[in-house]
């Protein structure tokens, strides 16, 4: 039996998958690879970012790179978004075209080709990972460079008038549950959530630490999770005496200063993946917190994957399906309260056995490849 043929394309290298947006992408490509499916990969890349790598050779039949053709007229004159217009190299058509399978265009930047009327003669798969206005909308209401925030906001503009196109698209793989009626608007809709590395899992035979903490942990160098952070240090550690943690890359100064204000607080500046994955094993409880609520926050998967006790807000929730796997908990007051009842409260084998069940009935690797392996077949 042939295997079944797609052609994907990526808007950045996705190796390695250091950062939440980019882990989707590669752990997609290596589940669909393992799934059976002959994968034609198509990438860009640019700098700052990864470089092309051979590494992904093992999993692709055919591997092209594409330079990012950024440049100040694309960002102030083109009518396109400047993530659709910076990726419009020809030779990524010719390719597509010299080949008529199926077309998975992994996120909006990736979508310059799709009014293309060849190919349009082709199945067409669009990955949204967000609604991307609304999502670049939040970054703006957030950013303090004056530049940067005008430059999001003139985005998050051209965006919303250009998501329409992907109406030409057959179906919409749609990572968060709570964005299908939106997206149902253009065609077809799933639920597929973020692929991610699932190789992790909470091992009851490592002994926890003495003393008991919270933990927080997240790329600090992003506005967001800066003012996630700075609320937890303000409004929720006066209110509890056991210790938060707060660990990620980039911390501010401001964001420093604050945390060694707080008597109670620690945070531990741009750690090595060794100590990133002690904490996240060793932690009593993880605090994940967020106040845009767009996509899937990869930091939540690999809590319920390898953490004990988990509290989130109604923004990290989506559509309620994390409600039946952590505690849902909104005001700073009843957070602490939980955080109190919670450290004293172990997390059994039984409670994790209940918890991966429900987890891996929808966000298995496995599972979401044979999805598209479906409709690729169909």
């Amino acid at each position: 039996m042939d295997k079944p043929k797609v052609h994907i394309i990526a808007f950045d290298v996705p190796y390695p998958p250091n950062y939440g947006g980019i882990a989707d992408v590669f752990y997609k490509l290596k589940s669909l690879h393992e799934a059976g499916a002959e994968i034609i990969y198509h990438c860009f890349y640019y700098k700052g970012h990864n470089p092309p790598t051979k590494e992904l050779e093992k999993y692709c039949s055919k591997l092209y790179y594409y330079e990012r053709k950024q440049s100040i007229f694309k960002l102030l004159f083109s009518k396109l978004p400047y993530v659709v217009a910076t990726r419009n190299d020809s030779i990524l058509l010719l390719n597509i075209l010299s080949d008529p399978a199926p077309v998975l265009m992994d996120g909006i930047q990736c979508t310059y080709w799709l009014l293309h009327n060849d190919v349009q003669d082709q199945k067409i798969l669009y990955r949204a990972n967000n609604i991307e206005h609304e999502y670049y909308e939040g970054l703006a209401h957030v950013e303090k460079n004056i530049f940067r925030k005008w430059y999001l906001k003139m985005e998050a503009k051209k965006l919303r008038n250009y998501e329409w196109q992907i109406r030409h698209a057959d179906i919409t793989l749609c990572v968060a549950r709570q964005d299908i009626p939106h997206f149902e608007q253009y065609g077809k809709t799933i639920h597929l959530p973020p692929f991610f590395d699932d190789t992790h899992t909470l091992d009851f035979s490592q002994p926890q630490p003495e003393e008991k903490f919270v933990l927080f942990q997240a790329n600090l160098s992003v506005t967001e999770n800066e003012n996630a952070a700075t609320h937890i240090i303000e409004q929720i550690s006066p209110l509890t005496e056991h210790k938060i943690i707060i660990a990620g890359r980039g911390p501010s100064a401001s964001l420093k200063s604050l945390a060694g204000s707080s008597a109670n607080v620690e945070l531990i500046d741009t750690p090595d993946q060794e100590t990133m994955s002690s904490l996240i094993r060793d932690a009593q409880i993880h605090l994940l917190l967020t106040f845009q609520q767009t996509g899937i926050k990869l930091k939540l998967l690999h809590a319920l994957q390898s953490g004990r006790h988990i509290i989130i807000n109604k923004y990290m929730d989506d559509d309620g399906i994390f409600a039946e796997m952590c505690d849902v908990v909104n005001e700073s007051n009843k957070i602490a309260d939980r955080i109190d009842e919670l450290m004293n409260l172990e997390f059994t084998k039984e409670m994790k056995a209940d918890r991966d069940q429900k987890f891996n009935a929808i966000y298995s690797n496995k599972i979401k490849a044979e999805k598209i392996l479906k409709f690729l077949k169909s």
